[in-house]
């Protein structure tokens, strides 16, 4: 679940851990922490109360909790900073209750924080302890120990000693090394935003270093976030070409002399009109023309195929009826018309018609008729009794317009009876 928090916000952390030493009997025990909180904009947010959790951990940064514990109600100042020492908390969990008993020496240790804007906390990182933390560590030595054997009066000059450090070992002339390379981190800075962040150290923000650039309508150059800068005025910049078709030249507004692009014409009669041309398609024929030119005929292919699959019943004995096949299979060229069950050439030419019938229904002396034009062109079958099947073909040349449908007269029927109705051009 995302919180609404982390909608709304996110800290822009700039910490300081500094393990707090003394030189009077005790050490105060605690960790200074400092961060800047803004929202989403990286505008700080003044006088916000927030809740937030810190959580030591062992190890690794996925290791064991060793000591948590939680500020609440801490209120932001009006720059958004707020500040807390880490060890006067409440303390809500881990292995210690108490800061002091966290055993700096046995592991490395991280710090992890936790922030609540509105109802759920943020997980805000987790990082490294570095040297200074390990400053609580250090007050231990200031416990007396067991008193050791006296020494021998002498030479206050052999009591100098000194240190040395060769980058990894720390010494001390007449005594013990002790190997601080493990507190040898390289450093690392990252800048993911307007923020500058150092490997397990702390961030800066420099959202006043980030600016925009902006180009208005009126060809104005400014930089948003600083209102004092200088506006660049880049309208001499904004040019546009012509072309003077009497002589041929190119200008370009506020450029210097114009281009002749005379020698780059090729046009034997200097009239430009006649360059100029035409398209149209007849769809009607198919022909694709340009004027002045050749035409072509984008209509390769003209058929249709369509059916009559139920017989209508109910009709007047003897009286004659269009013959429509309805149901349409396919048809190219798009010139059968399924509601009329007529077909129009879209061209001149030769075509084939092929017609199957089926006389569905009691009644005889039935006539199927082939038209042209809404004349009988040819009498398919001039007495068909009930039951009977037949398949005719016809070819005939038709005149760009023709049209080819069908008719049936029931003679002693009131079936009209079913079939196919195909057609296609030739050539």
């Amino acid at each position: 679940m995302i919180s609404k928090g982390l909608n709304r916000y996110y800290t822009l952390l700039i910490f300081f851990l500094i393990g707090s030493t003394s030189f009077g009997q005790n050490v105060p025990l605690g960790i200074f922490y400092q961060a800047v909180a803004r929202d989403n904009n990286g505008k700080e947010l003044v006088n916000k109360d927030i809740d937030v959790k810190f959580s030591i951990i062992s190890g690794n940064p996925l290791g064991t909790v060793v000591y948590q514990e939680l500020h609440s109600v801490v209120n932001t100042t009006k720059y958004g900073v707020f500040s807390l020492i880490i060890g006067h908390g409440t303390q809500t969990g881990g292995l210690y209750s108490d800061l002091s008993q966290i055993q700096w020496n046995q592991a490395f240790h991280y710090l992890k924080v936790e922030v609540k804007f509105d109802n759920d906390f943020i997980n805000m990182g987790t990082m490294q302890f570095l040297a200074v933390p390990y400053a609580l560590y250090a007050q231990k030595s200031l416990e007396p120990g067991p008193q050791g054997p006296k020494g021998d009066p002498g030479d206050p000059a052999s009591d100098n000693q000194t240190l040395s450090f060769n980058g990894n070992n720390l010494s001390i002339s007449n005594g013990n090394t002790v190997n601080l390379s493990t507190l040898n981190v390289p450093h690392q800075l990252t800048l993911i935003g307007d923020t500058l962040s150092i490997l397990g150290g702390n961030k800066v923000a420099l959202t006043n270093q980030i600016q925009d650039l902006q180009l208005d309508v009126n060809n104005l150059l400014k930089i948003t976030k600083n209102p004092s800068a200088t506006v660049i005025d880049l309208s001499k910049f904004n040019q546009s070409l012509s072309f003077n078709p009497s002589d041929n030249k190119l200008t370009i507004s506020g450029g210097t002399s114009p281009v002749d692009l005379t020698s780059l014409k090729n046009d034997a009669d200097s009239d430009p009109t006649n360059e100029l041309q035409t398209l149209t398609y007849d769809k009607n024929t198919g022909d694709l023309s340009i004027s002045s030119k050749n035409t072509v005929n984008l209509l390769t292919s003209i058929g249709f195929k369509a059916k009559k699959s139920i017989s209508q019943t109910g009709l007047t004995q003897g009286s004659t009826y269009p013959f429509v096949n309805s149901d349409v299979e396919f048809n190219d060229g798009a010139r059968y018309d399924s509601g009329t069950g007529s077909f129009t050439a879209p061209m001149s030419g030769i075509y084939t018609f092929c017609i199957t019938y089926k006389a569905d229904g009691p009644g005889s002396a039935r006539v199927l008729n082939l038209l042209k034009n809404g004349i009988v062109y040819e009498i398919l079958d001039p007495d068909i009794t009930s039951g009977t099947e037949l398949t005719k073909w016809v070819t005939m040349k038709l005149d760009q317009g023709n049209v080819v449908s069908m008719t049936i007269n029931t003679g002693t029927s009131t079936y009209s009876g079913s079939g196919t109705f195909v057609g296609y051009k030739v050539n």
